[in-house]
């Protein structure tokens, strides 16, 4: 099965309601489901439709984006709006460099269903990660599925 990758930049909602609707949208387009299932949580945090093992799904916003990955093996995702990279971690590494390296730990910890505090341990990106070049500007965007499989893009440009 292929990676969905949705994308959106502003909107009147919040970020993570932005998030929330490309994930409904994903599951209905991408999958065909009649609507969003319910979701929990487990218990690291990592949101799961108890009704859809079969459908995995990994969320993310930043600064005004949201992304929602949807595989059907376990997947994560991350945004990073390009701006200044915090000095204390970026360790003299360009802005960009910085957070293509970041959104690719976090995806891999996202898709692991790892807590946000696995970042600050040294860690190495899964090599399966992918940066989605250009989906939205000024954004890096990264999706970690398990397995090797197609990246297919949806920019969505209004909800």
């Amino acid at each position: 099965m292929n990676v969905f990758l949705y994308a959106a930049q502003g909107g009147a909602e919040s970020e993570h309601e932005l998030a929330l609707r490309l994930l409904a949208m994903a599951v209905t387009q991408a999958l065909g489901l009649p609507s969003l299932p319910e979701i929990s949580r487990e218990a690291g945090g990592k949101p799961f439709f108890p009704s859809r093992p079969d459908v995995c799904f990994s969320l993310s916003h930043s600064r005004g984006a949201a992304v929602c990955a949807v595989h059907n093996r376990p997947v994560g995702v991350d945004i990073e709006k390009i701006r200044p990279a915090p000095a204390r971690l970026a360790a003299g590494m360009a802005d960009e460099a910085f957070f293509r390296l970041w959104t690719a730990k976090e995806a891999t910890i996202k898709r692991q269903g790892l807590g946000v505090e696995a970042l600050l341990r040294p860690m190495e990106p899964d090599p399966l990660c992918r940066c989605a070049e250009d989906l939205l500007e000024g954004y890096i965007v990264t999706v970690c599925p398990s397995e090797e499989a197609e990246l297919r893009t949806v920019r969505v440009e209004s909800l």
